[in-house]
């Protein structure tokens, strides 16, 4: 589907009632031909928090097959799309996205690193994915896990508590190496490197 035809549907939707814009996103989830999955991908980036929120539900019943194209909006110029995009990966569940999610709890927007904690509790709950997130957050620095860590436990004690076991696992934590991450300052003004400070020697996290 060529740009202008997705932008003129959504131009198109953008006046159709919430009941019909959610019937037609369950409709191209029944059916994720490679043009249904751009839409829904293309929906991320509109404006409408219920546009992005039924397409980001939509993508995450697609499974694998639409995981790197959501890894890549983790890195888009809109914080609402990369919002979206973690909130869809957490809703699917996929080990894989772990690492990302993890980083991006270093995002300048608060809202994205607020969505990104909560996909990687979502993850923490799951049997296949906890052990991906122990590992992503065993290679933190110090004070970048601590920080962590507290967002993990203010919305679920369990899974954190889950984590925290995972992580002393000593073949899970010789398998952590801890990262420099860089600085980035937010509109709400929370820097990373004020959270986590500088950047530590190499070693175990605890």
């Amino acid at each position: 589907m060529a740009p202008k035809d997705v932008a003129r549907l959504w131009e198109e939707l953008r006046h159709r009632d919430p009941e019909e814009k959610l019937d037609w996103i369950r409709q191209l989830a029944k059916d994720p031909t490679p043009d249904a999955v751009e839409v829904l991908l293309d929906a991320l980036e509109q404006e409408s928090w219920f546009l992005r929120d039924q397409a980001a539900h939509a993508l995450a019943s697609m499974g694998e097959h639409v995981l790197e194209p959501l890894l890549a909006r983790l890195d888009s110029g809109l914080w609402f799309t990369r919002a979206a995009a973690a909130t869809a990966l957490g809703r699917m569940g996929s080990a894989d996205a772990a690492a990302a999610l993890t980083q991006v709890l270093r995002d300048p927007n608060r809202t994205v690193r607020d969505a990104a904690w909560d996909a990687l509790a979502a993850l923490a709950r799951g049997e296949t994915a906890a052990p991906a997130v122990a590992e992503a957050f065993a290679a933190l620095p110090e004070r970048a896990l601590r920080f962590a860590l507290d967002g993990l436990y203010s919305r679920n004690a369990d899974a954190a508590d889950r984590i925290v076991a995972l992580m002393n696992d000593p073949a899970l934590r010789a398998a952590g190496e801890r990262t420099g991450l860089a600085r980035a300052v937010g509109d709400d003004g929370l820097s990373w490197l004020d959270v986590v400070g500088p950047d530590v020697e190499p070693g175990r996290a605890r």
